[in-house]
């Protein structure tokens, strides 16, 4: 393997790492919004630490896609 098909596969397994670390911060999510419906009082689920938490997670999943993606056009382009 050359050194840019490393770095595209290690650039690949971070962002499923990170993506996999959003699915669980939506998950988390999804209870405090089930809780919040029940209680009448759905506003409080996007006050939440875990949709700020989720929320933060799905940028770091799009940076890391983002530049998986920059990286696979520079390596196809060379």
């Amino acid at each position: 393997m050359t050194d840019w098909t490393d770095e595209l596969a290690a650039a690949e397994a971070q962002a499923e790492r990170f993506q996999d670390a959003e699915s669980q911060a939506e998950q988390k999510f999804h209870l405090v919004r089930e809780q919040a419906e029940e209680s009448g009082d759905v506003n409080r689920a996007l006050e939440s630490e875990e949709f700020h938490q989720w929320m933060n997670a799905r940028r770091a999943t799009d940076l890391a896609w983002g530049s998986w993606s920059l990286l696979k056009d520079a390596t196809v382009r060379s």
